[in-house]
């Protein structure tokens, strides 16, 4: 059977989509190696939001064609994010064989038999209404080169694409607009993931909030999903403020295994740069939404992305965005720089903000909110937390726990993947809390 290396760039739809990579290549009776020197075919799912991950990408595929040319016949392929945005000059100027955008995975047995079959140079790149509802993604190998057997999270996609154009972001550009899933469709895989002995599903989307079937919406789908599988912890990503309202907020109430973490991105903290931005919220209103949250759910984690250095943001503009970063103390904030995307709307902002500039902001930013998330994390200590356990610590002899309000854990003591235990908070490690097992449990809340 030809075998297939697959790596990795970029967010969680992407390692998703990964999945549904390899279950077409699964079923097409291709095997999946972690070797890539073993491997027949060669494979990047690539990501497009930063510079910074294309020029990775690009790097990983030059060793690629060191590989095929050490054994001609191997099969070059990028996919995904940079696939879209390229196109046909991954092919001339960078040499790849298989070109294979968002949409078109599923035509990737047919791409790699008319590489291999001796046609070169092969495109599939285009904006469809694909959703890839009856593919079940599969899981990547661990470690030992298997397949994981009693999986304890699972993604699963329920809409693709962006319909917000904001100036900073390429993915409307390389995703393609928003389309949704069926509710049907959901609920099947989720319910198969449930079979494998999964106990965390993540609804995933672009703009998870905009999902909709019919006259059915966000809200809809979430109490259909965890009022079907009420043993099983619900989680979402990733949700655009305009759209977060209390319908939602009452319905993470109400049932209790939908976890009380929202991932909720501000970007910035400035009202002229979030209007060039094009976010469609004031501060007051960013504001505004956190309260609301936090009058539903006084527990709730609250995570957040930030950008700095979008052009024109002055001193004044990154004070508003610190000052909202104190104001809110959000328990976790992804954090990055500006980086200009070719064909979004900022390419037409002005002035443009230094790199200089931008680093210094980008370091105050992260010294701020790390003192925020380890305050955060302190407050835990003496806590009990009910903790679901992942995966054995990959720095030390404990375990990986994950609350539900999805904050990481070191756990101490015998345990399991999957399993569900009580734990004491009993010290802080950097900004990770440390528990000793207490207790297993049943239920999941």
């Amino acid at each position: 059977m030809p075998k297939f290396y697959l790596q990795t760039y970029g967010c969680q739809m992407n390692v998703n989509e990964s999945g549904v990579v390899r279950r077409v290549l699964d079923d097409a009776g291709f095997t999946e190696t972690p070797d890539e020197q073993d491997a027949d075919v060669l494979l990047m799912m690539t990501c497009s939001v930063r510079s910074h991950a294309e020029q990775r990408a690009l790097g990983r595929l030059g060793t690629f064609r060191a590989l095929r040319s050490e054994r001609p016949g191997r099969v070059v392929g990028v996919l995904g994010c940079m696939a879209q945005r390229f196109g046909r000059n991954l092919v001339s100027d960078h040499r790849a064989d298989i070109v294979v955008g968002p949409d078109e995975y599923l035509r990737l047995p047919e791409l790699i038999a008319g590489v291999r079959a001796g046609t070169t140079g092969l495109v599939a790149t285009c904006q469809t209404d694909v959703c890839y509802d009856s593919v079940l993604p599969a899981r990547g190998l661990s470690q030992g080169g298997h397949r994981p057997q009693m999986p304890v999270s699972a993604l699963v996609t329920v809409m693709r694409g962006c319909d917000n154009f904001c100036t900073y972001c390429i993915v409307p550009h390389v995703k393609g607009r928003e389309r949704s899933r069926s509710l049907a469709s959901i609920l099947t895989e989720a319910e198969r993931h449930i079979a494998d002995g999964v106990k965390d599903i993540t609804l995933l989307g672009q703009n998870v909030l905009a999902w909709r079937d019919g006259s059915r919406r966000f809200p809809e789908l979430l109490d259909a999903v965890a009022s079907a599988l009420p043993a099983t912890r619900i989680r979402f990503l990733t949700s655009h403020p305009r759209d977060l309202d209390a319908g939602l907020l009452e319905v993470m109430r109400r049932l209790p295994n939908v976890c009380p973490s929202i991932h909720l991105p501000v970007q910035s903290g400035s009202d002229p740069i979030l209007a060039r931005m094009n976010r469609g919220y004031t501060r007051e209103e960013y504001l505004a939404k956190v309260a609301l949250c936090r009058k539903y759910l006084p527990d709730v984690s609250l995570t957040t992305d930030v950008l700095v250095g979008f052009p024109s943001e002055t001193e004044d503009d990154f004070r508003s965005t610190l000052d909202l970063i104190e104001q809110v103390r959000f328990d976790f904030a992804y954090m990055f720089r500006f980086s200009l995307r070719p064909g979004t709307g900022a390419e037409r902002i002005t002035p443009k903000v230094s790199e200089a500039d931008a680093g210094r902001r980008l370091s105050r930013l992260i010294e701020v909110q790390n003192r925020i998330t380890a305050g955060r994390n302190r407050e835990l200590l003496g806590q009990t937390l009910e903790l679901l356990i992942e995966s054995p610590s990959p720095r030390d002899s404990g375990w990986l726990g994950r609350t539900i309000t999805n904050k990481v854990v070191i756990v101490k003591g015998a345990c399991a993947p999957g399993e569900l235990v009580r734990c004491r908070v009993e010290r802080i490690n950097g900004w990770t809390p440390v528990a000793e097992v207490h207790a297993r449990t049943a239920a999941v809340c």
